[in-house]
């Protein structure tokens, strides 16, 4: 990658163009038109961040220093380190993008603004706050080229898919996708809502934001400010004759109460719960007052999931420290015998990482008779499922991860 900060140097004494850019601009017309003024490395910073993939953009000053950093597969890194004297101009220019407050530096302050790349449209959620050092800027990537997969990128094991697609074919009841924030979750919903989205399926969803736009399918924004959160929306969607509803989140006993309802009445519904594990998402739910006689009837599967990263190709290598590595795990290394473990190298694909992209592993529970009599008699649920550990080793066996991503995850 060519060096962020020589643009800056090159554009000291350039002045920065304050006209506010259309929504529709297109990036690299944007980065070709400036004559490398400060925001052409503004322009460059953003676009660099969009091909490797980055989630988030952290422009932040340290004592002497601004330095910027990129979250890519979930992992902070350094792409470059700038003058001091440029974070001004940059705060500004994204303040403008953004259509917030120029002037003020003291207050905490939220925008967002879209651009072009590839003729698709990529939106930027900023975030703008002030620290004794300066403003630190965080800007989200959401780019809707890196929503476009299916069911196949969840690399599902063959009896992991059975039981999967078992349920979501189902004509009611609740699915409900857990996991910490940052896990994958709504990835996970989005594939299974393009899978189920055809002509005589009527899907709502309400979502807080919106991450992903799908053709055909109704989705509604969260507004707090006016009122509209989960339970009032959804309310107003069961009138409006769905089978499908998807519910960004059961975040109180309301909103739970009324997926149960809604489940029970003959619709399908998807949902994220945050909990550690498939078990643990049980017990939100019944501290959220839902009764267990109620939860074995409207009960359908509950996905727990995290995201590894996935091993670079070109650089991975066979790890020698894999015995360590199994003893900290609390696995026996006999039970691994002949398996070939690999570990990241560096290389430049990878950005000196080690790693491209990341894979989700699941451990998922299937409500069959057995299990949902278990649950309404609060019964404990035996464990005739796989681990989100056991499954993490099985993509480590693959050589598609680490035994160093499974430590770190989990």
């Amino acid at each position: 990658m060519e060096k962020i900060e020589n643009y800056f140097k090159k554009s000291i004494n350039s002045s920065m163009d304050n006209n506010k850019i259309s929504l529709i601009e297109d990036i690299e017309d944007l980065y070709a038109r400036e004559n490398l003024s400060s925001n052409k490395g503004i322009f460059y910073i953003l676009l660099e961040a969009i091909k490797f993939l980055a989630s988030d953009i952290h422009i932040e000053a340290l004592n002497n220093i601004v330095r910027i950093r990129y979250r890519i597969n979930g992992i902070l890194k350094e792409v470059a380190r700038i003058d001091k004297s440029f974070l001004a101009a940059i705060s500004s220019k994204i303040k403008i993008l953004s259509s917030l407050d120029i002037v003020e530096k003291r207050k905490p302050q939220d925008g967002r603004f879209s651009l072009r790349y590839k003729g698709r449209e990529i939106d930027f959620r900023t975030s703008i706050m002030p620290t004794m050092n300066g403003e630190k800027i965080v800007i989200r990537i959401l780019d809707k080229f890196n929503y476009n997969f299916t069911l196949d990128d969840l690399y599902l094991s063959e009896e992991n898919k059975k039981v999967f697609y078992k349920a979501i074919n189902q004509n009611n009841g609740i699915i409900i996708v857990n996991g910490p924030t940052g896990s994958g979750k709504s990835s996970t919903l989005y594939s299974i809502l393009k899978y189920k989205n055809k002509e005589e399926v009527n899907i709502s969803t309400v979502e807080d934001p919106i991450e992903y736009q799908i053709e055909g399918i109704n989705q509604v924004q969260c507004k707090n400010e006016l009122g509209l959160n989960f339970a009032t929306i959804l309310r107003s969607l069961l009138r409006q004759d769905p089978d499908i509803l998807m519910i960004g989140e059961i975040r109180d006993k309301e909103t739970a109460e009324i997926a149960v309802k809604a489940s029970l009445t003959g619709h399908l519904v998807f949902s994220t719960l945050h909990s550690n594990d498939s078990l643990g998402c049980i017990n939100r739910l019944v501290n959220l007052g839902i009764d267990n006689y109620l939860l074995s009837l409207v009960l359908q599967m509950i996905v727990s999931q995290r995201l590894v990263r996935k091993l670079c190709p070109h650089c991975k290598k066979e790890d020698e420290n894999y015995k360590e590595k199994l003893k900290s795990l609390n696995l026996a290394e006999e039970n691994y015998k002949d398996i070939k473990f690999y570990t990241s190298g560096a290389c430049e694909k990878c950005m000196n990482t080690g790693y491209i992209g990341r894979i989700p592993v699941f451990e998922i529970i299937y409500f069959d008779e057995s299990l949902k009599n278990m649950l309404a008699q609060k019964k404990e649920i035996k464990q005739n499922f796989k681990t989100l550990l056991e499954n993490a080793m099985d993509k480590a066996k693959e050589g598609l991860t680490s035994l160093d991503e499974i430590m770190r995850q989990l």
